[in-house]
Formats: C-alpha cells, structure tokens, sequence
C-alpha cells in the first residue's frame, strides 16, 4: 500500500473556491455527462468517475474538501437518502413471487459472503485485519445509481431484472449499516460478532420503524386532505428529511434505512396518488447522482491512485471472479433459476455511490485516528467502484445475448386514440410486423380497432394499468392521434416509463393539449391532412426497399428495419436501405401500376 498525504492538505492555486459555483459546475458536468452516456450507451457513471478525475487531480479545478470541508459528507449522506429513496418508489411487492427467497438470501447470506472474500482480498494485499473488515462491508454493496442504469440498457429478462433492481436498492442501505457497526467495533477495539450482529439489525430494524412511521403519517395526510396538492411533492422531500434526520438520531446510518422504507412503502399503498413524486424524485435522481460523484471522484489524490492501482486490480478480480460467483450460488441453491441465469446474476455487480462516499468518510476518520491503511482506503475502494462500473457495464449486454437470457428488441408501436384514419395506419404497421396497441378510453374506439385487427388495452388508462398491455407488444414508440385533448394530453404519463419521453410524438392538429411529446413526422404533416387524404382515396402502403417514386412523391410516415425495429421517419422522402421497408401514403394519381 502506498502512503500519501492526508487528501484534506491538497491545495491548487487555480482551484474554483466559491461553494456556489463549484456547485453549479459539477451540477452541469453531470448532467452533461449523463447525457452523452445516454447518447453513446457508454455507461453514465464511468463519465461522471471520468469528468471528477480530470476537474480534480487531473486539472486542480476542484478541491471540494477545502470549498466544502465538514459539510461535504452529511450532504452526500442526504444525497443518497434521497437516491435510495427514489428506489424504493419502485419497488412494488406484486412484482415478486418466487423471487421472493432468492432476494432474502442475496441480502443475507450473499452479503456475508461477499463481506468474507472482499476483506480477505483486501488482508492479501497488506491492508491490517480491521481495515480490510471494514473494506469488505464497503464493498458489499451495489446500489441503483448503477444497476438500473445498466439494467435498462441490457434490457433482461423481468424476473433477472426484478431481482437485480430490488438488491441494487435493498442492499445499499443493509451494507451500509454493516460498514457502520464494523467501522465502530474496529475503532473501538472490542467487541464480539454477536453484538455485531445485534447491532445490524437493531438499526436495520429501527431505520425502517421509522420510515414506515413517517411515510403512514404523510399518506394520512395527503389522503385527509389536510395538504394540498401543490404542497404535495414539498411535503414528502419534507417527510424524507425528518426520517433520515430521526432514524440517524437512533443509530448511524439507519436513515438510509429510513429513507428506503419510507419509499417502499408509498411504492404499495393505494390511498394516495404518487405519480407527482416519482416524476419529481426522478428528475433530482439524476440532478444528484451527478453531483454526488462528480465531487467524490474530484477529492481523491492522484498518487493514492497510483500507488493503489496493483493492489485494487486484485482486488477487483477477487470480487468479480470469486466473491459475487460464491454470493450467487450460495443465495441460489434450490432456487428456479436456470444456470444461465445464476450465472447472469453472477456477472453482476457494480459498486457506486455508497461505497465510494462511505469509504471517502471511513478512510477520512481512520486517518484521523492514525490508523494504518486508513489513507488509502478512499482511493482503493475507489478504483475498485470505477472498475466494477467499467467491467459490469461493457459485459452487460454482451453476457445477456451470450446466456440468452437478454429481452426480445423493442418493436411495438403505441397508438393513442382510434381515429378511423389512425387505425389504418396500425394496420398497415402490423402489416409490416410490427406489434401494435391501441390505447383509446371510446368502446366504439375499442371495437373498430379490434375489427381492424389490432391489439386493444381494455382497462383503466393509468400507468400500472397498461404496463402489461405495454409489455405485452414491446412498446418502443407512441403516436398520440386522438382528438380528446385530454387523452393526447395524458400520454406522456401513461407511457414515459415504457418507452420514454422522447419517443411519445403527438400529431399536428390532433388537440395535444398541456403536453411536451414531439411532434409526429417532423411537424410537416398534420392530423387533418392525415384524414383528409386518406378520406379522398389515398394509400396507406408498405413497400419494400429500392422503390421510389414519380410525379408526386409519397409521403413516408414508417422506416422498418430488417430486424422489425419501427423508425418514424422526419424528412419529406429519402430511398430506403437494403433490407428496409416504408410505411407510406401513396398519392391518388400514381395509380396503383
């Protein structure tokens, strides 16, 4: 292990000093960052650990230990209250059934395997014993601010996603607590395992006490009205805050806890909507992750990398090749899962912003206190973070197809509504092979769009309501047409979590109402030419790849893929590729030669 200066004596001469504007750059770079991760697939977090290496040791831009000194750590602590939190909105209990058994034993028995093998790997690499324990509860977390975004891109299979996205969320706060009650008897000097497990679950045990406490007291409220709507959202963040502060007066730590329960907990009441906050939570989810690690990867010490780097490549070996395998097996014995899929769950395991922020303050107190190998605890446990990221991320995708284990490509289309002139363009989609669904509140809507051979949800127009309908058909794009304002204008909502914002498009003319979708085919044709054309004898045609046309040019709505996959199509003409087909209009007076 290398030796370093303390990382709160860095100084650099042209390092940003004003807190307000340190904030305000990590807060750009991150949301920068995450998109240019969301447009390249190029996983956001290795960006965010990229841009804090280079504005910290690599340029001195940022020192945020001496622009934010003691305040850094209980903010980041809030930070991730609220990413666990957030989390927890989406866990929702229906979701498991057999599932149930191998969760409990990955947050059991998977967590004291993986605590054995990673200390044992940080004690092979001179780390003293209490060190390494404590390295080792760090590092049995996964956390959601990188499974779920690795999870969407892969696109698995639910039941792998199901338990992977509940241990990513579930996890964070139990390994935490499990680093906290470690870090304590190491400091200490006493104590037996007994009492430490005692000490786990006294403040597993209160932190969710107390989140389910605060989150039944809010739902009251929000459920007698004594609260309005606008308040809402405040008074959840409100509520989120007096868990973690109360749970964290009990026991360090346990407002993690706090915060994850209270979350699971509005995730499956039905008393009251919350929809608004999960919509809100989403949004500061991504606002917070990119500061939270754009700032930690910004404080660690360059030659701590250095020196580390031998001792952390180990490391991480030891924890992708032994550790998650032997938690894997050992939660999945007698399970239902097929080897392909253990061994999916095997190969999945990035560490994040818990284990980075936990040992950023560990390896701070151990310095402190002069323990040995307390100042390169911070940097080891980051490069190991940085490297789960960079390994579990590039393999995810590839290891879903190689296991097969990965979800069929997305290819449906969505319509909103069931304009007689709508429907004739679903039917010319699934004409193509392309899945269809129509989404319409008119049973008459319901009964020419099932004439016309088309797939129909036929209960309630909420968004737990149609995600199986959605599942169904592999929804990747909508197509608002309707003209019920309200229903064009309630699409966005129905249908962001399936196939995202920027896929939901609403025809020109066709009453969007108060909604941001974009606009369909590029804004050139509207919902009224639609009708009228097609009313006075146009064509809605599929046509293969290498046609083109004379005279007028017809006007193309749909690119097919050769694999299926719907493209709609923003320019006025372009001739289709190889293996392509067009879902088009063709003009009256081309006859049908």
């Amino acid at each position: 292990m290398g030796c370093t200066e303390p990382l709160t004596n860095r100084r650099y001469g042209d390092a940003v000093s004003d807190p307000v504007t340190v904030l305000a750059v990590v807060a750009v770079v991150g949301v920068v960052a995450q998109a240019i991760g969301g447009r390249t697939k190029i996983p956001a977090i290795v960006l965010l650990l990229g841009s804090g290496l280079l504005l910290g040791p690599g340029l001195g831009l940022l020192q945020p230990d001496d622009v934010y000194g003691d305040l850094l750590f209980p903010a980041a602590s809030a930070a991730v209250a609220f990413l666990l939190f957030e989390g927890g909105l989406s866990l929702r209990f229906r979701e498991l059934s057999g599932e149930r058994l191998v969760l409990a034993r990955l947050l059991t028995v998977g967590v004291l395997v993986a605590w054995a093998v990673g200390g044992a790997a940080a004690l092979a690499t001179g780390f003293p014993l209490g060190v390494a324990a404590i390295f080792g509860a760090i590092m049995t977390v996964t956390g959601p601010t990188v499974v779920i975004p690795i999870l969407r891109e892969a696109r698995l299979r639910p039941r792998i996603t199901k338990v992977l996205r509940w241990e990513g969320i579930l996890i964070d706060p139990i390994g935490a607590v499990l680093a906290v009650v470690t870090f304590e008897v190491v400091v200490e000097g006493h104590g037996r395992a007994g009492d430490a497990v005692r000490a786990v679950a006294a403040t597993v045990g209160a932190g969710a006490a107390v989140g389910v406490i605060v989150a039944g007291v809010v739902v009251f409220l929000l459920h007698r009205h004594y609260i309005t709507d606008r308040l809402e959202v405040p008074a959840i963040v409100a509520g989120v805050l007096v868990a973690v502060a109360l749970a964290n007066s009990l026991y360090d730590e346990a407002g993690l806890v706090a915060a994850t329960g209270m979350g699971v907990l509005l995730a499956n009441q039905r008393r009251v909507e919350i929809r608004p906050i999960v919509g809100f939570h989403e949004s500061l989810a991504i606002v917070l992750v990119g500061i939270v690690f754009v700032l930690l990867a910004a404080r660690v010490e360059a030659r701590t990398l250095v020196s580390e780097a031998a001792a952390a490549t180990f490391v991480l070996l030891v924890l992708v090749l032994v550790a998650r395998p032997a938690s894997v097996w050992a939660s999945t014995i007698g399970s239902r899962f097929s080897a392909n899929e253990r061994g999916y769950l095997a190969g999945m395991a990035p560490r994040g912003v818990v284990a980075a922020s936990i040992s950023a303050l560990f390896s701070l107190r151990l310095e402190e206190l002069g323990v040995p190998g307390g100042e390169s605890l911070a940097a080891l446990a980051f490069l190991v973070v940085a490297g789960t990221v960079v390994i579990y991320g590039a393999a995810a995708r590839p290891l879903a197809r190689l296991l097969r284990v990965a979800a069929a490509e997305r290819t449906g289309v969505v319509l909103v509504g069931g304009e007689p002139w709508l429907l004739r363009i679903g039917a010319a989609l699934s004409a193509a092979d392309v899945p269809v669904l129509v989404l319409t509140g008119d049973e008459g809507e319901r009964q020419a769009a099932a004439a016309a051979g088309l797939l129909t949800h036929t209960g309630a127009l909420r968004p737990d309501a149609v995600s199986e309908s959605l599942e169904a058909v592999g929804a990747r794009m909508a197509l608002a047409g309707s003209r019920r304002e309200e229903l064009n204008g309630l699409a966005p909502e129905l249908l962001v979590d399936s196939v995202g914002r920027a896929n939901v498009y609403v025809l020109r003319g066709a009453s969007p109402g108060e909604t941001n979708a974009r606009p369909a085919f590029g804004g050139r044709v509207s919902a009224e030419q639609l009708s009228g054309r097609l009313a006075h004898g146009e064509t809605l045609e599929v046509w293969p790849a290498g046609v083109s046309g004379d005279g007028r040019r017809p006007t193309l709505l749909f690119y097919i893929s050769p694999v299926g996959i719907p493209t709609m199509v923003d320019r006025k003409f372009k001739t289709p590729s190889a293996g392509q087909v067009v879902v088009l209009i063709r003009p009256e007076d081309e006859g049908g030669d």
